[in-house]
């Protein structure tokens, strides 16, 4: 197995301590030294479970079930048991990790849990579950607490699915045949990876984003200056009345086109009081004198209007 490969299993293994764990198996149960018990029925233990109406603790190597003199210092919770679930695998448990508890858990310090069960004298049938502990060396064969094969959630709520091993779930994730070697699933995320795009070649959203605000500020400031400039010639040829001076730049500034359009349907209506190109020609004192005589009709006529006459200036 590749480098890469190796690393993406650390990851998938250490992700984090589970919310649901395996507490013990259904039916005839035998432990690994020797002893075995029957749990006939998985909902009487939750039925018990849920009418004591407390969480059960995890510890650290069964500790609560020592004799006082043989405990070393106070006895820690590794966890709580919040609920019990039975599952076709048997009965299983959400719990509440302690900060401690979680970070052995995802370092592997600690890797499996064990159950501490009560049943009656001379009778192996368990009818309660007291507690659970974290342990090096579990009596029952249940789930692995850090394996790589332990079942991830699924989108129905306390519920898990099957477990999944790892080569498994990344021949999923890379769309590979499930006959797919390691060696080809690394192949698989090398090419992927190499398939990137080189960020040296890229510029940032954030700076692109600025680039584009910068330049339609530009472009707008542009746009503005233009239409004050058409705005203000359209005035002085009549096209345009001072009363509608800030519609027609507000137009201008965002379609120039449609402000073009409306001056070739716009006849020039006070174009005569201000024109003054057939004064060309004329003495510079008759040229004075009569553009005198126009502004201050075309200023009459403004106020006759109740229009301002300081754009005649």
């Amino acid at each position: 197995m590749t480098q890469l490969v190796a690393k993406l299993c650390a990851s998938a293994v250490n992700a984090d301590a589970p919310e649901f764990v395996h507490l013990m198996p259904l039916g005839q149960i035998k432990g690994r030294d020797g002893r075995a018990w029957t749990l006939s029925s998985g909902q009487r233990l939750v039925d018990a479970f849920n009418a004591r109406g407390i969480d059960l603790p995890i510890d650290f190597e069964h500790q609560s079930e020592m004799h006082q003199e043989a405990r070393v210092g106070p006895v820690r919770a590794a966890g709580w048991i919040k609920e019990l679930q039975v599952r076709a695998d048997g009965i299983w448990g959400r719990v509440e990790w302690t900060a401690t508890a979680r970070e052995l858990i995802m370092s592997k310090a600690y890797r499996y849990l064990s159950p501490a069960i009560v049943h009656h004298k001379g009778d192996t049938e368990i009818v309660r579950l007291k507690r659970a502990g974290l342990v090096h060396h579990p009596n029952l064969t249940l789930t692995a607490l850090a394996s790589e094969d332990y079942p991830v959630d699924t989108n129905e709520p306390g519920k898990s699915q099957a477990p999944m091993p790892l080569m498994q779930r990344l021949r999923k994730m890379l769309q590979l045949p499930d006959t797919a070697t390691e060696d080809q699933i690394a192949e698989a995320v090398e090419a992927a990876l190499e398939a990137l795009p080189d960020p040296e070649k890229y510029v940032p959203i954030e700076a692109m984003q600025s680039v584009m605000d910068d330049r339609f500020e530009r472009a707008s400031s542009q746009a503005q200056a233009r239409a004050h400039t058409k705005v203000k010639d359209a005035m002085s040829k009549g096209y345009i009345t001072p009363a509608i001076k800030d519609w027609a730049t507000a137009l201008c500034t965002q379609n120039e086109e449609s402000f073009e359009a409306f001056l070739a349907k716009s006849p020039a209506a006070f174009g005569h009081l201000v024109e003054t190109s057939h004064l060309k020609g004329l003495p510079p004192s008759q040229t004075a004198s009569l553009a005198v005589e126009r502004k201050d009709g075309a200023a009459s006529v403004c106020r006759q209007l109740g229009l301002d006459v300081s754009s005649l200036d």
